[in-house]
């Protein structure tokens, strides 16, 4: 069945349109900021330098009014009509310096006595009822300020003189206001060009460099199509060194991503050889317990079958003996199944065991004295190097049958006349060990173990020899239950062939009620007790 692939939102943006977005949004808030200052800073420097002609043109005001000269009069004998004579309106209005626009005033007792303006061609413009009451309310002395003026538009006006007329002169805005929308409008235009060009050269820059990004993701879409139900252990994507090296992030990602597909590689590889070792290990405890069974059913229905009482015992002893191998591997592999489960649920197989101070060297000689008693065919050597018990943490009924399954095996899987050295001894240090150990050896000069059979020694229902292993009731879990054991006590065990000489090695940590009982091996000498050696 194929992995269902996650649905995308279609209305979700993209990342590299959300950064884009948040960019350009930026620009334009940037952009809008440099604007509205550089606008404030240029009108208040537009300003400033219109107040400062404003102030020069009510000075050249007051000064054209009185130093104005009159118009010339009529040739002399000519008289003059009332037409001829000067208009003092025309000398104030308009007067030498005043530019186009300018407006000026001449205010008395709160009124307008005189005011107007002229225009670009130079003729001269009366003011309005409301441009005179406007102007009539500018007070003299006071800074520059900004009126309005109808039809004329906005005005910088000032007034000047304390006693008697008051004479004020305003200033169009007109050309100052054109010249901050001129402004405007250049930095609106550079703001919207510029902003396509940088979302332009953004968009390009973020896919360029979400494109390592984008692989990425496309391995992850790549393993998420494979069957991985099958338990297939290779999975070929993984992301380029290329890729890792594009920038920070996406080393981050792509490095995280290749360390969890190896840990799925793995976990897969694990399962496969998991299932692979339990179909392995249902089909031999199927094969050990189908010969049991149809020994006794055979020999059940030969029972059923006669009326010989001796032939009839024959066949329950028979039967009896069936039962009892079926019972011995029905326990072991009950054995090794709570050892198994103890060292999941724990995740320290140690942890599990129960802790507490056994007599290893009581179990060593009473195992050894029972073999010997059992195999009286084989040499039994049994060297103890330290005077003291050495004691070690742990549940006395698995040790024992640790001790016991290896002595069993030595005795199974040689001939008869072979010598076996059983030795226990306590070690201060032992690479690997972290500690003080107590070290139990079975050795014997029977024939060598096959170098092919070395790696898979210790696991389930493996032999060495399988005729003889049948021949000696051995059900291949022997020594696949002596490592279970040993490593549920934070031991290890080992073994070494050679021709004349085979030797199973287990460390097990010592107790620290007998850690500083025995000395280091180096410094003892080996001791044998007449009733610890078979001659």
């Amino acid at each position: 069945m194929q992995p269902r692939r996650a649905s995308r939102p279609s209305r979700v943006p993209s990342l590299r349109w959300r950064i884009v977005a948040a960019v350009a949004l930026l620009l334009v808030a940037m952009n809008v900021v440099v604007g509205a200052v550089t606008v404030v800073a240029f009108r208040g420097y537009l300003v400033d330098r219109l107040d400062a002609e404003l102030s020069t043109a009510a000075d050249r005001t007051v000064g054209g009014l009185d130093g104005a000269d009159a118009p010339p009069g009529p040739p002399p004998g000519e008289s003059s009509s009332p037409g001829d004579r000067p208009d003092p309106d025309n000398v104030f209005i308009g007067a030498p310096g005043q530019s186009a626009g300018t407006v000026v005033a001449i205010v008395g007792d709160g009124a307008v006595v005189l005011g107007g303006y002229t225009d670009s061609e130079g003729e001269q413009h009366g003011l309005t009822d409301a441009q005179e009451r406007t102007l009539a309310a500018v007070r003299s002395g006071a800074a520059p300020a900004t009126v309005e003026l109808g039809t004329l538009g906005t005005y910088r006006v000032q007034a000047v003189g304390d006693d008697g007329d008051v004479f004020v002169t305003a200033l169009p805005l007109g050309d100052l206001n054109a010249a901050i929308a001129r402004l405007l409008l250049v930095i609106g235009v550079l703001t919207v060009l510029g902003l396509a060009v940088a979302a332009w050269a953004l968009a390009l820059l973020v896919r360029r460099s979400l494109r390592p990004l984008e692989r990425v993701a496309s391995v992850a879409s790549d393993v998420t199509a494979l069957d991985l139900e099958r338990g297939d252990p290779d999975i070929p994507g993984r992301v380029s060194d290329a890729d890792l090296t594009a920038n920070r992030e996406v080393a981050q990602v792509g490095t995280a991503l290749n360390r969890l597909l190896g840990h799925v590689a793995r976990a897969l590889t694990v399962r496969r050889d998991a299932e692979a070792g339990m179909r392995t290990f249902v089909a031999d405890a199927s094969h050990e317990l189908r010969t049991p069974i149809a020994t006794v059913r055979a020999y059940a229905e030969l029972s059923a079958g006669s009326s010989d009482l001796d032939a009839i015992h024959r066949n329950v002893d028979r039967i009896g003996r069936e039962a009892v191998r079926m019972g011995d591997l029905v326990e072991e592999l009950l054995l090794l199944a709570r050892l198994d489960a103890s060292a999941l649920a724990s995740g320290a197989p140690a942890s599990q065991v129960v802790r507490e101070p056994v007599d290893l060297t009581s179990l060593v000689v009473e195992a050894t004295m029972d073999a010997r008693a059992t195999a009286p065919d084989h040499r039994w050597t049994l060297q103890i190097v330290d005077d003291q018990p050495l004691l070690v943490a742990g549940d006395e009924v698995q040790l024992r049958r640790v001790i016991t399954n290896l002595l069993t095996n030595a005795r199974t899987h040689t001939p008869p006349g072979t010598a076996v050295v059983v030795s226990l001894q306590s070690l201060q240090s032992v690479p690997g060990s972290g500690g003080a150990v107590v070290r139990f050896v079975v050795a014997n000069d029977g024939p060598p173990i096959p170098a092919e059979s070395l790696p898979t020694l210790f696991d389930r229902f493996t032999r060495g020899e399988a005729s003889r292993s049948r021949e000696h009731g051995s059900s291949g879990l022997g020594l696949a239950i002596v490592r279970a054991v040993v490593v549920a006590h934070g031991g290890r065990v080992r073994v070494a062939s050679e021709p004349a000489r085979t030797a199973f090695t287990v460390d097990l940590p010592a107790s620290a009620e007998g850690a500083g009982a025995g000395a280091d091996a180096g410094s003892h000498t080996g001791r044998r007790t007449p009733d610890e050696e078979a001659r």
